[in-house]
């Protein structure tokens, strides 16, 4: 008898030899079905339901409020429509009950039931509230919508029955598996992969076992390929190997592990995703020699859609508009977080940041300790205060220059006028003059434009503000006391605070193209520049202002353009990119790039030339740490967002922005505007971001690196950080 890593060398011999493919020369790849990239989906039934931050299964999911009180946890419906799932792994029929405080029901009342399109059944609002549940809903995860047309104080929901609960033990790459019990994993496979692998059944098992294996190619059905009865056999092991194919085509896989019946658990090992692909791989030009001046040019809260080479009619951005037309333009560019703090981390060190506030004084290599141990001479320029010397985002740099706003809150009510761009500027090229002409230089320029406040020098109020007079100032006051519900604000109020931040970006943006020219004169034909954005802004997209507390685009996404005259030409990039791989190609440009994050690619093979995409779809995340473990995966065309938060404080926003729901999926094709929330759909591509995002947080979790708690600011450094909204 042939086992099962006889059979992988039999078949990587055959496919070496061309006998298998029939022609040309192939490797065969293989890949362990369970690894630390991915989560499976575990499902067990269970009567009580969860609570919206606990794993897919059995759990509220959106459109519910929670309250705690001396009677314990009071459930309300948001509003009239919330919904929940279950998960049913066995065929039978059941009930979900609705158990309402005793008095609230009244008459008249109903609640409406609905389970993917399909009507439950319509049923009075009374104290206990039992919806049948069709034998046929499952099996998997079943999502149910509840429809109520009276508000409802619910004390509990649960089923009335439910399959007595497996157990699942990941160990390593095997699976042990018992019970009613069921296990997904969602994976991206090339054409022509096979899963194999054995099943070891339990020694003593009883008549009613079975264990199975199913490949699901669509969001909802899943075919049985394999399926196994448990052993008797007392003595040694029985096992059972299984050889099956997945797709003919790239694609999303569904693999599903599932056991019935009570008995000892039975054990899935050596699980290998096994592909034959070729070994020739196209040669990418080398990168060109770096130039004398490496500028990273960082615009602060700038969102990509007010960027006219983006599709911005606003006309706020003529000399990045004219930069991207000669380089490199990048058109799906996205920020790993909404704030500074760690967006800036995480473009310095190359690593994703989940919490915590500052880098520590030791430990990851950052963008300016690359170029300056490559002989380059580094210095900083900002008016930020989280990239003063206090929050160790200085570190690597031999000149630090910090050129912060005057305070905000004047006594007086005086407007602050916010020239960051120009001041900024004046001193890089102030230090640029005096530095030795023979030297290679990095420079780091980071403006506070068109963060708040939004009060940039005339012209550019005069020029983007209606004509309509209005009370409504930019200062950071003002936008703090309208996040903060102290203020209210009318539609007319909103325009204004959206023309005051586009004027905000057209001064930067002005500035900038004196500084180019600047630029280009002290060092003809020897300047790459690199302009980006640390993360977005809240202007009412979803109700809020300001920005740090959602994962939205209005927050992430953010222009990208590279610009190197006489190495770069003109180009449009339209793949999806992040922080991490600009990261990645700025280190690349000067170092070997022989340790790379996880997420990290380097764009230069996009950059200098034509790349074949390989048709496999990159997932992007991004972290608010000032939501605590709130985190986001996306793809092209759905993303995910989780936001647990401790105890019943989950959701995003603050202040007028707030929306208490501890997970979004939108589908980013359909709902480009993130308006719609579907939490809990289960299809491939959702279940997917659920594992990729589940053990990308594991992963970086493991990873990072040890930072002090929290750190001891001077008063200086404290009003500066108030004076652009930051108070605590």
């Amino acid at each position: 008898m042939i086992n099962a890593s006889q059979r992988y060398v039999i078949f990587g011999v055959m496919t070496s030899l061309g006998l298998i493919a029939g022609c040309g020369r192939l490797e065969t790849v293989e890949v362990p079905l369970v690894d630390s990239s991915h989560r499976p989906i575990i499902l067990t039934e269970r009567r009580a339901l969860g609570l919206p931050n606990a794993p897919p299964g059995t759990r509220f999911v959106r459109g519910w409020r929670f309250e705690e009180n001396g009677n314990g946890l009071s459930i309300r419906p948001d509003g009239s429509t919330a919904w929940l799932e279950i998960a049913q792994l066995e065929a039978r029929e059941r009930n979900l009950v609705l158990e309402l405080t005793r008095g609230s029901s009244g008459t008249g009342g109903i609640v409406r039931a609905r389970s993917s399109n399909r009507d439950l059944g319509s049923f009075e609002l009374a104290e206990n509230v039992a919806i049948p549940l069709p034998a046929d809903l499952g099996p998997g995860r079943v999502p149910i919508e509840l429809e109520f047309s009276k508000p409802a104080d619910i004390v509990g929901i649960s089923l009335s029955a439910a399959a007595p609960r497996g157990r699942v033990e990941v160990e390593g790459a095997n699976v042990n598996q018992s019970g009613w019990s069921m296990v997904d994993f969602v994976r991206w496979v090339e054409s022509d992969t096979r899963l194999m692998g054995e099943l070891v059944l339990p020694s003593g098992g009883r008549p009613n076992q079975r264990f199975s294996v199913g490949v699901g190619r669509g969001d909802r059905e899943v075919v049985k390929v394999f399926e196994a009865a448990a052993s008797k056999t007392k003595d040694g092991e029985d096992v059972r190997y299984f050889d099956v194919p997945l797709l003919d085509a790239p694609g999303l896989v569904r693999i599903r592990l599932t056991a019935a019946g009570r008995g000892p658990a039975g054990r899935w090992r050596d699980l290998l995703l096994v592909t034959r692909r070729g070994q020739a791989t196209p040669e990418i030009d080398p990168v060109p020699d770096p130039p004398k001046l490496v500028v990273l040019y960082v615009f602060d809260a700038l969102r990509a859609d007010h960027m006219g080479y983006l599709g911005s009619t606003l006309g706020a951005s003529p000399c990045l508009d004219r930069l991207a037309s000669e380089g490199a333009a990048f058109h799906n560019h996205l920020s790993v977080a909404p704030n500074t703090g760690p967006a800036t981390r995480s473009l310095f060190t190359g690593y994703g940041f989940l919490e915590g506030r500052e880098l520590s004084a030791v430990g990851l290599e950052t963008i300016a300790e690359t170029y300056s141990e490559a002989g380059f001479v580094t210095a900083s320029f900002s008016s930020n205060p989280h990239l003063s010397p206090s929050f160790g985002l200085t570190r690597g740099f031999e000149h630090v220059a910090f050129l912060p706003l005057e305070q905000d809150h004047r006594v007086n009510g005086e407007v602050t006028v916010n020239d960051s761009a120009g001041r900024v500027h004046t001193a890089a090229l102030r230090w640029l003059d005096g530095q030795n002409p023979d030297e290679s230089l990095f420079l780091y320029l980071h403006t506070l434009h068109p963060h708040n406040p939004y009060t940039p020098p005339e012209p550019f109020p005069s020029r983007f503000l209606s004509a309509e007079a209005s009370v409504l100032d930019g200062r950071t006051r003002t936008m703090v006391a309208i996040r903060d519900l102290e203020r209210e604000v009318t539609l007319e109020d909103m325009e204004i605070v959206r023309q005051r931040y586009a004027a905000n970006a057209a001064y930067n943006d002005a500035e900038l193209c004196e500084l180019v020219e600047e630029l280009e004169h002290r060092f003809p034909g020897e300047v790459m520049l690199v302009v980006t954005s640390d993360h977005g802004e809240e202007l009412f997209d979803h109700n809020g202002v300001l920005h740090g507390y959602t994962l939205y685009d209005e927050m992430l996404h953010v222009p990208l353009v590279v610009w190197w005259p006489g190495q770069v030409s003109q180009k449009v990039i339209n793949d999806p990119t992040d922080t991490l791989d600009l990261h990645t190609t700025l280190r690349g440009l000067v170092a070997p790039l022989t340790q790379r994050t996880e997420d990290g690619d380097d764009l230069w093979g996009a950059i200098l030339q034509s790349t074949d995409a390989t048709g496999k779809p990159r997932l992007h995340f991004a972290t608010a740490p000032g939501l605590r473990w709130a985190a986001m995966a996306r793809s092209d065309r759905w993303k995910l967002i989780q936001v647990p938060r401790p105890r019943l404080r989950w959701g995003m926003g603050r202040g007028r922005g707030r929306i208490h729901e501890a997970e979004y999926l939108f589908h980013l094709e359909s709902d480009p505007d993130e308006l719609t929330n579907l939490a809990g759909l289960s299809s491939l591509e959702a279940d997917w971001l659920w594992s990729r995002l589940q053990a990308w947080q594991a992963t970086w979790r493991a990873r990072q690196p040890q930072e002090t708690d929290d750190i001891e600011l001077d008063e200086a450094t404290k009003r500066q950080l108030e004076a652009i909204g930051y108070v605590n």
